[in-house]
């Protein structure tokens, strides 16, 4: 139990502050095993009311983009394909289901401020930063300018590989502004393929070797601060902030990463401490992928 262990390692104070932007239903289950420590700001204009405190999390009932203002939300069949932008919908219609799904039935407007903008009025400090919110989501980083250059540590964003909604920002978009941060992308996580309309009506056949049909229409992309930027931080700010590297290394899966990033950060933790982290990493090193993964599972559900 790995990441359980890293926790009873955290001083009291400790927490990681997750602003999850498009949180309906709560923070995603990834986080899950670090709840303990994790503080959460959560972002979902379509609660209505004022923000407030939900346990030891604050809920804003607010849309969020790179200025104030007012914005309309589109409101389609799949009420999670909902957005701020138009769907395409002569790009939709030549895919299974997705015209349907995208059809607008209604429009509400609704506030829209920056993270920047809150994170300053509340004083808070944003150490991760996950965004899913249909084709808006460059707006949001950019409204996030001086969290993502003061503070946030790690970025899980939705990007699109086609233009899903009118005039939205693709992938290599999003890849180019985060790189000009000092963000480094890592991984993919829960790629979805949109399949093609056809008279025969063929969905995802087993054929190709292993290559999936349909195409390639968005996923979870995960950024992390380049590590000579996190050093940096460190050398600054202490071993605080280079256990919640760790931590949410750990958190995404990376273990190889959070163990290289002990290695070059070991001398800002106390003895005590820096032995632990060295013993609980190892404890990682006998366990194959599936049951690193149950170990995540495990803690999700008990943590």
């Amino acid at each position: 139990m790995g990441l359980k262990s890293f926790l009873s390692l955290c001083p009291p104070d400790f927490e990681i502050v997750l602003a999850d932007v498009g949180a309906a239903g709560g923070i995603k289950d990834r986080w899950a095993p670090a709840r303990a420590v994790v503080a959460a700001m959560l972002f979902e204009p379509r609660d209505g009311g004022e923000p407030r405190r939900r346990g030891r999390d604050m809920l804003y009932p607010v849309a969020l983009g790179d200025a104030p203002g007012r914005a309309v939300l589109n409101v389609t069949a799949l009420p999670n394909m909902s957005s701020t932008l138009l769907p395409n919908a002569a790009l939709l219609e030549s895919f299974r289901k997705k015209g349907a799904h995208t059809s607008v039935l209604n429009t509400v407007e609704m506030p829209v401020d920056t993270l920047d903008a809150i994170v300053a009025r509340d004083a808070k400090r944003v150490d991760a930063i996950k965004v899913d919110t249909q084709g808006s989501e460059l707006a949001i980083l950019k409204g996030a300018h001086a969290c993502l250059s003061s503070s946030v540590i790690v970025a899980e964003v939705e990007v699109s590989f086609l233009e899903r909604y009118q005039g939205q920002p693709l992938f290599s978009d999003i890849e180019s502004f985060m790189n000009g941060l000092g963000f480094v992308f890592h991984d993919f996580y829960r790629l979805k393929r949109y399949r093609a309309v056809n008279r025969a009506g063929l969905g995802n056949v087993s054929l190709g070797s292993g290559q999936r049909a349909g195409r390639l229409a968005y996923g979870d992309a995960l950024f992390l601060l380049s590590e000579d930027r996190l050093l940096e931080r460190v050398r600054a700010e202490g071993e605080t902030l280079a256990l919640k590297i760790i931590i949410a290394l750990l958190v995404y899966g990376k273990a190889d990463l959070a163990a290289r990033f002990f290695d070059l950060s070991a001398d800002r933790f106390g003895a005590e401490r820096r032995a632990r982290i060295a013993r609980e990493l190892r404890g990682f090193k006998g366990l194959r992928h599936s049951q690193f993964h149950h170990v995540i599972d495990y803690l999700a559900r008990h943590v």
